[in-house]
């Protein structure tokens, strides 16, 4: 079960609207001066899009100004808080940790640099853009089933403008870059995911043990390098069972999976959906 992060706040506005669905939630809310918003995120990420005319956000002790449009991310284990002196618009979407870290590793953002720069300043064009995907998200989340692929696929889209907002203000990028062998295995991930789906293969082509392989990844995107090979099989599975109305045994030979058994749990281990769900779902959006 998911810890959710716990929101205390004071002289919030009538004006605003909330809702949860699949672990995720959608909250929206006007703050008059002097709110203040205590925060303690557990096993969720939140992204909030703030438009505020003057306030401050505390991260573990450290003071943040804030000031105009801007986005700001909170991760697990973080002690925050937020200090609204004028009139706030707030945009909230609140994301199971699991999902996040499966888009970040599917998209090849890296994390660490998203955690070190947990405050960031935005255009007007940039937030009308983040505030649509987040009203998507919001639409969504209101239908009688909301659809986890369409509502990954707005986050997707959101994570990867806050990620090219990031890269377009920082100088000095070299800290986030991966090393030469790590890349190499990202590379060979997408040549060969299809046919090889063991990391002994990668190591093997690497010229490296498996164990340094797990180091790696694990240093530098905090998962173990199985697992970004089951993201990339998942991802080319949900896109292949969404483009056809009856494409579950060539996605399976495709994809070199010995059975559809094999494939069936594959799949819904990871979506908590079977394939054929998945896909009449998809018809259905």
């Amino acid at each position: 079960m998911l810890s959710y992060t716990i929101f205390k706040a004071e002289n919030i506005t009538p004006s605003g609207e909330e809702v949860e669905h699949l672990g995720f939630l959608y909250r929206m809310r006007n703050i008059r001066e002097h709110t203040l918003h205590m925060i303690k995120s557990t096993e969720v990420v939140t992204l909030i899009l703030v438009h505020s005319k003057g306030g401050s956000r505390q991260i573990d002790q450290r003071q943040h100004n804030m000031m105009g449009h801007q986005i700001h991310l909170i991760f697990p284990g973080q002690s925050c808080s937020f200090h609204f002196f004028k009139e706030t618009s707030a945009y909230h979407i609140r994301i199971p940790r699991q999902n996040f870290d499966k888009l970040c590793h599917i998209l090849s953002i890296n994390i660490k640099l998203l955690k070190d720069y947990p405050i960031l300043h935005v255009s007007p064009y940039e937030f009308e853009i983040l505030r649509n995907e987040f009203n998507m998200i919001r639409t969504e989340l209101y239908r009688y089933q909301p659809l986890l692929s369409l509502i990954l696929s707005h986050l997707a889209t959101s994570l990867q403008e806050i990620n090219r907002s990031i890269t377009s203000q920082i100088d000095n990028l070299t800290p986030y870059a991966y090393p030469p062998m790590l890349s190499r295995f990202l590379e060979l991930i997408e040549l060969h995911y299809k046919q090889e789906h063991r990391v002994c293969y990668y190591a093997s082509t690497l010229n490296v043990t498996s164990n340094y392989l797990s180091k790696l990844t694990r240093q530098y995107m905090q998962v173990k390098p199985l697992k970004l090979i089951h993201d990339r099989l998942l991802k080319e599975a949900m896109h292949l069972l969404r483009s056809s109305s009856n494409p579950i045994k060539s996605t399976i030979v495709e994809l070199g999976f010995s059975d559809f058994s094999t494939f069936s749990h594959f799949f819904k281990k990871r979506t908590n959906m079977s394939p054929s769900a998945y896909q009449m779902q998809s018809l259905k959006a």
